[in-house]
């Protein structure tokens, strides 16, 4: 069985370019089992004995654009295996599910043989030092082509989860970060105070005792009594007021209870209604009245 240190895969369009490049990586010493017609598409529609008896470091395929076949390379780089190195080629995109976060993949462009060469040579330089064996080529194809993703449940919300405990946990979190926050608008020459009750959480900011901001945050509102509603300037307590809400939704996709604000104003206003963590609501509250005391007593 030969041996080499690269089998190269490319687009039918790439044809001639990428005949420049194994051209270069056989100037720097590398072995390359390349063959003009050994396409994505050839080797795409190999099988077992039709594929090249040979044993290779890596099978490099060339993506200038997101095919079938590509698409299996990259998935397999994602699950791991260490033979396969997809080569970048351009401004290609690769959709973010593919992308592992831990590898730094090669890009470059088949116009500077010379960068992809020294990129490729580094790796496999890199794969020598550690004792990485050569592994056939046919096996390493065919495994990339069928590490299709194996089908996973569809997500649901789990039946653990509750809004008046999120509710709870955001009035608790947020009372604290405020009552930790104020005391440094002192170095501005101005008193920041947050009393924090069961159902409502109560911001003041004052300048020689006038309010030059006021802020309630209370337990339920227009959206329902599992949300969380926001207040903006002195109020009688009269009315169902508000200058946006927060309802607690599981997202399913990322697996963690979030917060959908409605934004009316407390945020500026405005867009479609936006899920934050409690962390990210509470910063984002944060920069709004830093951003209207500035606006307002310097």
């Amino acid at each position: 069985m030969s041996e080499y240190d690269v089998a190269v895969s490319f687009a039918e369009e790439q044809r001639s370019a990428v005949e420049e490049v194994v051209e270069a990586f056989k100037q720097r010493g590398l072995t390359v089992l390349h063959g003009p017609e050994q396409t994505h598409e050839w080797w795409a529609h190999k099988e077992g004995g039709d594929l090249p008896d040979a044993r290779v470091r890596f099978f490099v395929p060339f993506v200038s654009e997101v095919d079938d076949f590509t698409t299996a390379a990259l998935r397999a780089v994602k699950a791991g295996d260490e033979h396969v190195l997809p080569v970048l080629l351009g401004d290609v995109t690769v959709p973010p599910d593919l992308l592992h976060p831990h590898v730094t993949y090669v890009r470059g462009t088949v116009h500077r043989p010379d960068q992809l060469t020294e990129a490729l040579a580094a790796r496999i330089e890199t794969a020598e030092a550690v004792g990485r064996q050569r592994a056939p080529v046919g096996e390493v194809v065919l495994k990339a082509k069928g590490s299709t993703p194996a089908a996973e449940p569809e997500p649901v919300v789990p039946a653990t989860f509750s809004r008046y405990a999120e509710q709870d946990a955001t009035l608790r979190y947020l009372g604290e970060q405020f009552a930790a926050a104020l005391p440094r608008l002192e170095q501005r020459g101005l008193v920041g105070t947050a009393h924090v009750g069961d159902a409502r959480i109560v911001v003041r900011v004052e300048r020689a005792g006038d309010t030059v901001y006021a802020l309630d945050i209370q337990r339920g509102g227009i959206g329902g009594d599992e949300t969380v509603n926001f207040v903006v300037g002195k109020t009688d307590g009269v009315g169902a007021l508000t200058n946006g809400w927060a309802r607690p939704v599981y997202d399913t996709g990322v697996g963690t209870a979030l917060l959908e604000v409605h934004d009316f104003s407390v945020l500026g206003g405005g867009g479609a209604p936006r899920a934050y963590r409690r962390e990210e609501l509470f910063t984002a509250l944060w920069q709004r009245i830093d951003a209207v005391l500035a606006s307002t007593v310097g």
